[in-house]
């Protein structure tokens, strides 16, 4: 569960283009890609766009497919015409009101589609699995919380943990071992969750160590709301500061 410095710099190394004529819409989406920790470079034309890729040979292109300014298909075409571009994703953004417009898309080679107005986790899991070797399946953050494990506070204070809304990493000098059965109480801003954990992994920093001692944790015994408590928490944190046009939903 832990994400680890170099995790992190691996993702920013990775680079995506955003190509579209909605200046606000182009902002909040590349914020929000931001958030998820990748370099992120915007376009407002076909040209400008293609410039962008050939300079920076970045790892996806995300593209608004009713944007004229930015000639989406056209420069779908140029990218995938030439032999140093061709292998780089695309993925286009379709409305919902147009039904067929994926399956052009997809027909054309796209590497996927997301329909506006546009899901945060959605655009999360779609980026994850065409990038990631290994795709997370819900967000994450990194967030300062109170943590007790089997009653007994951890930290010392608030912990620096990895959170999502299936687990968490959390640093702690004495970490269980892995597959043991643990109850986890979370106070996250004015409510305390009880539920169970498994421990997924256990690391124990040796001396000499950058990396401190942790384990991951998987929550296998948690309520319904509680759950989606925190998945609003997570959403709420990742759009702190964006301005979302009716383009780009919060849920």
């Amino acid at each position: 569960m832990s994400t680890t410095s170099s995790e992190k710099s691996y993702r920013r190394k990775r680079q995506i283009v955003v190509a579209g004529n909605n200046a606000q819409e182009m902002h909040s989406l590349s914020l929000l890609l931001q958030r998820f920790e990748y370099d992120v470079a915007v376009a407002d034309t076909s040209a400008r766009a293609r410039e962008l890729v050939l300079q920076k040979r970045p790892a996806l292109v995300i593209t608004d497919m009713a944007s004229k300014v930015a000639g989406s298909t056209d420069l779908f075409r140029l990218l995938k015409e030439d032999s140093l571009t061709s292998s780089i994703p695309v993925v286009f953004m379709v409305s919902v009101s147009d039904a067929a417009a994926e399956t052009r898309c997809l027909g054309m080679g796209a590497a996927a589609c997301i329909t506006k107005p546009i899901q945060v986790e959605e655009l999360y899991q779609t980026v994850q699995e065409i990038l990631e070797p290994r795709p997370r399946g819900s967000m994450r953050i990194d967030a300062q919380l109170e943590v007790s494990v089997n009653d007994a506070p951890l930290c010392g204070g608030p912990c620096n943990v990895d959170l999502s809304a299936y687990g968490m990493y959390v640093p702690t000098s004495s970490p269980y071992p892995p597959n043991r059965r643990i109850t986890v109480r979370l106070h996250i801003k004015d409510r305390t969750l009880s539920l169970k954990g498994s421990v997924l992994f256990s690391h124990v920093a040796r001396e000499g160590s950058r990396k401190m001692s942790g384990m991951g944790l998987k929550f296998v015994d948690i309520a319904p709301a509680d759950r989606d408590f925190i998945r609003g928490y997570i959403r709420e944190e990742v759009t702190r500061g964006i301005s979302l046009s009716p383009e780009i939903s919060r849920y």
